[in-house]
């Protein structure tokens, strides 16, 4: 699985003809100083192709270094059309970390300063991570000079928010190289406009060139990435903060003090040379982050914000790390579900001092009768990310103590209480309670009301999988240490379709068929029996089979393929009744995102072979095709019996897309739908996982899948993205013997339940005899399916938490209405 949804975006740039797109007076300031270009016209090598389509052209190997920006002229606020990354003289990478790009001057030169010009801020694009200056006389052994996002600071820095064009830019070098490379440590994107480099002193030629030596730089990069992602995040949080300080209205000699306090946590950031060899990604990442933070705590106290401040947003409502808490009349937790469901609200708490407080938290006057285990509180952890986005995301269970749990909030920061209802274990009816919150000498009283229906919720009818790949010693962030909580995680989460790797199906040689191609051969089913030992009572079991152009020595253009193929189909049904399972609970994905005729002549053949001899068994596949409508193996497509697009593809294709997959669907296949972007921590919960469940019953969808549950990016461990060399897909925290749910992945249950509340409503409606009753109840459906599904036409894709671009109690107020509909219609 690795397609990508693309996205849009509104850039805004400032220009001047001298400066261009510095974003501040020091910046211009050092831009116009007079200075030579040693690097114009020279030639330009590239560690990997540069692969983002929209930049991709025949010049981006001379493109860097022509003297012409991209960027020039743009003000304002333009279109995606003029975005720098689709601009021709932009070079680009998609998915491709670290990407190294080295510059031929021709001969040995003294170098003063380089600079590098980008764009980021909207749509998933980040500012680099880091920019690693690296020079060499002979292009194999290298001297790392520095990191010019951190030399570039004190020229500027690009704006925390927002999307922005900027120059990255240093003339404090004092070395000298035949070849000079920038390593760009960025993750999805890598996009460079113009390189720079700045001409030294001749005596320079007479000195070492300096810094540490290198040869494999990919190896440089893992080795550096943790530090140089500390030190951005420090300073972008101290930048944060100190920009408060200086608006604020607080007297001048407190500010004063205040950003004194700053400026020396930023020295000690500028200083920072080691983590600890199990150093994780949550924020506060050290002593110098915890009193960065304490700076705010000491503002927000300054601006007569309370010692402990108790607040509320959606629960799914963005909140930056950086938060001053937002005053309301009343703050309230409300649980309104159906039986057997699990919902969550969320609670602030904003700690205004210095040091670390904790907080205690205690129900009074809970729901009679209820169960052990009807409420979970987690405590939300901060961490932050590849892209540099801090997210709370992290659930981490709180256990109780004598009824009272316990959560400790870093100075200057609010930390997210999570508390989820299982209603399965609560008797329906209306309770109003008090969380009891106190911490030092604040005491605060919330209401909370639990409404539970007496309607009753079933197993969710919606097929969920996540390419978790749970088979032999597990796959990506998956281990035999972790495993059994994986499965434990997906299964409370509704998953009931696990997915096993190409190795769980036994494949047979030549010498397991007789002469007329039939398999005599006993197959091997241990690994498979394995894998589905582990998921007793799951609906399905797909497998992704990576099938290829022979099989068991055969050609597919081949009698004999046909065959053997079909032979060995009939023993995997033969051995699914073995087992007690239906054979159609089997399903077989042959090749993944088939997009190319020659992935579709592949899938007709085995397609057509197993259909022959086995017909019981299901077929899965996820074109993303642009057009599958007009594809030349229709075949590929319409021996399929689950049919699962990607979600930004089908919208994507419009009307005769849409018009093509429904008539399918009339012709009795199974309709699913998928996404693959990435990485996903920073995107909106809702917007990406919450609502596919919506799209896909407005689609009359029977299953949905993401990937991928388990795919880390090569982490180690999902609590340190900074120096994984790939994507997180996984919306869960793995570590080698845990893992973690999130807000994300909770927000992939609550999507299957909406389907469930839903598909429950039709049903209602259709068993009524009331037809005014029913066109209500229709009309209400119809709207709430509407309303979160046109967001899609706002979406193209760009599914940015942070960004705010949606109104996150949409879903719960339309639910509402569906629920008041149910309990109109229910008998």
């Amino acid at each position: 699985m690795n397609q990508r949804s693309s996205r849009s975006l509104k850039t805004l740039f400032a220009s001047s003809s001298n400066c261009v797109l510095l974003l501040s007076a020091a910046s211009c300031a050092f831009a116009r100083t007079p200075s030579t270009n040693i690097a114009l016209g020279k030639p330009v090598a590239f560690s990997a192709k540069p692969n983002y389509t929209l930049a991709v052209d025949p010049d981006d190997n001379i493109q860097l270094t022509d003297g012409k920006y991209s960027s020039e002229g743009k003000l304002q606020e333009v279109e995606n059309t003029n975005a720098l990354w689709v601009q021709k003289g932009t070079v680009g990478w998609q998915d491709v970390m670290p990407v190294k790009i080295t510059i031929d001057l021709g001969a040995v030169q003294p170098i003063s300063g380089i600079s590098y010009s980008t764009a980021a801020g909207r749509s998933n694009v980040s500012w680099p991570t880091a920019l690693y200056i690296a020079v060499s006389d002979d292009n194999e052994t290298w001297h790392a000079v520095g990191d010019l996002v951190s030399l570039s600071r004190k020229n500027g820095a690009p704006p925390l928010e927002g999307y922005a064009n900027f120059r990255y830019l240093t003339r404090d070098l004092k070395t000298h190289g035949r070849y000079i490379s920038v390593i760009s440590a960025s993750v999805p994107f890598t996009f460079v406009d113009e390189i720079e480099v700045y001409a030294g002193d001749q005596q320079w030629l007479n000195a070492p060139a300096g810094g540490t030596v290198f040869r494999d730089f990919k190896e440089y990069v893992a080795q550096n990435m943790d530090i140089s992602a500390t030190r951005r995040r420090l300073y972008n949080d101290a930048d944060a903060v100190r920009s408060l300080v200086q608006a604020s209205g607080i007297p001048a000699q407190r500010r004063s003090a205040l950003l004194t306090r700053l400026e020396k946590q930023v020295a000690a950031t500028g200083n920072l040379t080691s983590l600890p060899a199990d150093f994780k990604a949550i924020v506060p990442l050290n002593d110098i982050h915890r009193d960065i933070l304490a700076v705010h705590g000491e503002l927000l106290a300054a601006q007569g914000v309370n010692p402990l401040t108790v607040w509320k947003q959606h629960r799914y409502d963005w909140l930056p790390l950086i938060a001053k808490p937002a005053p309301a009349p009343q703050t309230e937790l409300n649980f309104s579900m159906l039986r057997n469901q699990f919902r969550s609200d969320a609670l602030l708490l904003t700690n205004a001092g210095t040091k670390p407080r904790t907080v205690n938290l205690k129900l009074t006057g809970p729901p009679h009768n209820v169960q052990t285990d009807w409420l979970k509180v987690d405590s939300v952890e901060w961490t932050d990310t590849q892209s540099g986005l801090v997210v709370p995301d992290a659930l981490i269970p709180l256990t109780a103590r004598n009824g009272e749990y316990s959560v400790t909030i870093p100075a200057g920061m609010t930390r997210k209480v999570w508390l989820t209802v299982n209603s399965s274990k609560v008797p329906a009816g209306n309770t109003r309670s008090t969380l009891e919150v106190s911490g030092g000498s604040s005491q605060i009283r919330v209401p909370v009301t639990f409404n539970i229906s007496s309607i009753t919720m079933n197993k969710p009818r919606l097929s969920l999988g996540m390419w978790d790949y749970t088979n032999a010693n597990g796959y990506y962030g998956i281990n035999p240490q972790n495993r059994d909580a994986a499965i434990a995680l997906m299964r409370s989460h509704f998953v009931d379709t696990p997915w096993g790797s190409p190795k769980v199906l036994p494949r047979p040689d030549a010498a397991a068929f007789d002469k007329q191609n039939n398999l005599q051969a006993k197959l091997d089913f241990s690994s498979f029996d394995e894998w589905i030992a582990r998921w007793p009572g799951a609906r399905r079991y797909f497998v992704y089979a990576n099938a290829g152009s022979t099989f068991a020595d055969v050609h597919r253009d081949t009698p004999e393929f046909h065959a053997r193929v079909g032979s060995w189909a009939k023993a995997l049904s033969a051995h699914m009744k073995e087992l007690g399972l239906q054979p159609n609970q089997l399903g077989i994905l042959l090749v993944d995102e088939p997009k190319s005729d020659a992935q579709d002549i592949l899938i007709a053949a085995w397609a057509k072979a197993i259909k022959a001899t086995a017909p019981e068994l299901t077929l899965f596949s996820d074109p993303v095709w642009p057009r599958p409508d007009q594809t030349k193996i229709q075949e590929a497509i319409t021996q399929m019996d689950v049919l699962t697009p990607n979600v930004p593809k089908y919208y994507a294709g419009g009307k005769l897309v849409r018009d093509y997959y429904q008539k399918l669907r009339e012709q009795g296949k199974e309709l699913w739908f998928y996404q693959c972007s990435g990485p996903v921590r920073p995107f909106d919960p809702q917007v990406y996982y919450r609502y596919q469940a919506w799209h896909t019953f407005s689609i009359g969808g029977r299953g949905q899948g993401f990937w991928s549950f388990a795919s880390t990016g090569k982490a180690v461990s999902s609590w340190n993205e900074y120096s994984a060399p790939g994507i997180n897909f996984a919306p869960v925290f793995f570590d080698k013997e845990t893992v973690h749910s999130s807000v994300h992945w909770d927000a992939v249950r609550e999507g299957m339940q909406d389907y469930e509340e839903l598909a429950m409503l039709q049903d209602a409606i259709a068993a009524s005899n009331d037809a005014t009753l029913k066109a209500q109840a229709q009309k209400t459906l119809n709207a709430a399916v509407k309303a979160i599904t046109d967001t899609y036409k706002y979406q193209s894709g760009n599914h940015d938490w942070s960004t705010k671009r949606y109104v996150p109690e949409l879903a719960d107020g339309h639910l509402q209405k569906v629920r008041a509909m149910l309990e109109k219609l229910k008998v």
